[in-house]
């Protein structure tokens, strides 16, 4: 049998990092963590967790994580459309947070280091080291070396996020960048609907602003290229002008002050279909594994999700720790993490190319507007309190109806019919590779592969 210093070692100690590390701990793993840098960061990911979220780091005894440094707790959502708003509410009165991801961070890694079983290595990871066909830890070399040190466990953890080092030896997917976002941080700003996250429905595409402390809202603005934003005269007169003109009125102060002050920062939103490939000794967990678009913030609810599912699974088998108990539990995690995330992975990238769609944005604006299950239904998806694909699929084409039904009538001319097909091709077009992304059932895979052919 193969000599281990460690039961696991994590490489990251960012959200998915940090909690599964911390998790395991607490049931008596013998854990290493490897991460380049344990001061706090600041960044504009990870500053919006839904419901969903909430209920995984509370149900694994880690939801103190989200107390004593001002985060917001987030109560529903607020939708603008040129002149016209409204607001939903989550269902059941739950509650999302908003807040600066580098003081979630801060206080998930002090559950690190107040256990004693739990050891965190600060340096940066090179490789994995194999032997016999199984991952048998990782090389690192620590903050300030010049040669690597080794870690060894019985299994590696891989939570290096969006820019792995690791994927390609441990998935066979395919990274791409769907848009670009600019995060400012606006100070002092008066809300619409304070406690809510506020999509702006704008032209070409989306804004999102929400609070992440008493005094701090951040902004995240679209832009739909595959070339980041350049900093300069062009970009700063297009925040004000275009963007800024769309921002609702008690927003604009506050937006104008933070285009002015110029701190801008800017993040490549990545779509990473899941799809590992099993290898002894190592898994995927978080952003090395699966991204979807960032407009729902469901990232950190799918990554926590998946340190739950493969958590509990590594917990069961503590006491004997085998390499084919671990093996089996890392195929399990992988074979059961769509069927949760599916609903939140699907709606990510769908609600963003509704929202760059003129009909598909108007006819789902309406839908919501509705209100009753029409409205309540998909924030609960949204959110991930509710994680049934079935129903996001539902309401997916009940969209795309609706709005046809709005362009058709009462004048159903030719070019208004041909309009509303395009529009529901266009849906069928958006929605279909996101389900097969899923690895969705026999069925739903035949309806999908018809549906596509019907609306070639």
């Amino acid at each position: 049998m193969r000599e281990v210093d460690f039961d696991i070692c994590v490489i990251g100690a960012g959200v998915a990092g940090a909690s599964i590390a911390a998790y395991l701990g607490r049931h008596g793993f013998r854990v290493a963590v490897v991460e380049k840098d344990m001061r706090e960061q600041d960044r504009i990911v990870g500053e919006l967790m839904q419901p969903g979220g909430v209920t995984q780091l509370q149900e694994m005894g880690l939801g103190q994580a989200l107390e004593g440094y001002d985060a917001q707790e987030i109560t529903g959502y607020a939708l603008f459309l040129r002149d016209q708003h409204f607001s939903i509410e989550y269902p059941g009165a739950q509650t999302g947070r908003g807040l600066r991801n580098g003081k979630l961070l801060q206080a998930l890694r002090a559950e690190l280091l107040a256990q004693k079983n739990i050891t965190v290595l600060e340096g940066n990871a090179v490789s994995l080291t194999e032997a016999d066909c199984v991952i048998s830890g990782v090389q690192y070399i620590p903050k300030g070396a010049d040669t690597t040190a080794t870690v060894n466990a019985a299994l590696t953890i891989v939570c290096d996020g969006m820019f792995s080092a690791f994927r390609e030896k441990l998935s066979d997917t395919t990274k791409t960048v769907s848009s670009y976002f600019l995060g400012l941080l606006m100070k002092d700003c008066e809300l619409p609907f304070p406690g809510h996250g506020h999509v702006i429905a704008a032209e070409p595409s989306p804004v999102l602003v929400y609070p992440v402390s008493s005094e701090e809202t951040r902004v995240l603005i679209d832009f739909p290229s595959d070339q980041a934003p350049r900093k300069g005269e062009e970009l700063t007169h297009y925040l004000r002008e275009t963007i800024g003109s769309q921002m609702p009125k008690e927003i604009q102060p506050a937006y104008y002050r933070a285009v002015e002050e110029g701190k801008f920062r800017v993040m490549p939103n990545h779509l990473i279909p899941a799809n590992p490939r099993l290898k002894a000794g190592a898994v995927l967990v978080g952003d090395s594994l699966n991204m979807r678009h960032p407009l729902t913030g469901g990232g950190m609810t799918v990554a926590l999700t998946d340190v739950h599912n493969l958590a509990d699974r590594l917990i069961a088998i503590r006491e004997t720790f085998a390499q084919e108990q671990i093996e089996a539990a890392v195929a399990a995690f992988y074979e059961t993490r769509y069927a949760a995330n599916a609903s939140i992975n699907i709606l990510a990238d769908a609600l963003y190319k509704v929202m760059s769609d003129p009909d598909l944005k108007e006819a789902c604006y309406s839908y919501l507007q509705q209100g009753g299950k029409k409205s309540e239904v998909p924030l609960s998806l949204l959110s991930a309190i509710n994680r049934d694909s079935n129903k996001l699929i539902q309401h997916f084409f009940a969209v795309a109806v609706h709005g046809a039904k709005r362009i058709i009538l009462p004048h159903p001319t030719p070019a208004n019919i041909s309009r509303s097909y395009r529009m529901i091709r266009n849906a069928v077009h958006i929605i279909s590779p996101l389900v097969l992304s899923q690895r969705p059932g026999m069925f739903t895979r035949a309806t999908f592969s018809v549906a596509e052919k019907v609306f070639a």
